[in-house]
């Protein structure tokens, strides 16, 4: 992604097509499952639960640009935003809003880059990572379900070591994970995709 801009989409092709839509769905698929064996493995040990925002940003970001720049039009983050907060939400109704509100965050600051500005790509990322926090929003607002959920899955040994490590407002250091995950992402994205990913005409 070595150019500072990228070649706008034909005024007559920025509606989502199939092809768009497979391209979407796939590389959905593949953050999913990374972001989702970062977080599985990270959730072994409490604190490490408690960066996984950080660390699937830094991980994910070049998943994420590459699917919005081969999309290249609206759509393509919020489809991704949807996937993640059915995937991960899906008994967190706030949650849920969050994260498809960052997804339109990110849309919307594509859109003002006009679908051409490197920059503005690459901050959508940051905006986009916000939607690693809004899992953990039960910490804030609910945090004694959280707890028991935790007893549910993981055991109480583990339910007391996350105790342990959390205190109140949390939740605002976790927010600050996920964006500085996507400040990191977004410029591991810019020079991996630069490096090897359009030199070999894939973007």
């Amino acid at each position: 992604m070595a150019r500072k801009e990228i070649a706008a989409q034909p005024q007559s092709d920025k509606k989502l097509r199939t092809r768009d839509l497979i391209y979407a769905g796939a590389f959905g698929a593949i953050y999913l499952v990374v972001m989702l064996a970062i977080v599985m493995a990270s959730g072994m040990v409490p604190v490490l639960y408690l960066v996984a925002p950080l660390t699937v940003g830094v991980v994910c970001g070049t998943i994420y640009e590459m699917c919005v720049l081969k999309v290249h039009k609206f759509g393509a983050a919020l489809i991704l935003g949807v996937l993640f907060a059915l995937v991960t939400c899906s008994s967190n109704i706030i949650g849920a809003i969050l994260a498809v509100a960052a997804a339109l965050l990110a849309e919307l600051i594509i859109y003002l880059g006009k679908y051409k500005s490197k920059k503005h790509y690459l901050a959508s990322f940051v905006a986009f990572n916000i939607n690693m926090a809004c899992p953990y929003t039960m910490l804030l607002l609910a945090y004694d379900d959280f707890m028991v959920r935790a007893v549910e899955w993981y055991g109480q040994d583990y339910a007391d070591g996350l105790a342990a490590v959390t205190f109140d407002g949390v939740w605002f250091l976790i927010l600050g994970f996920a964006i500085l995950g996507g400040i990191i992402g977004a410029a591991v994205a810019s020079k991996l995709i630069a490096k090897h990913f359009e030199k070999a005409g894939i973007l």
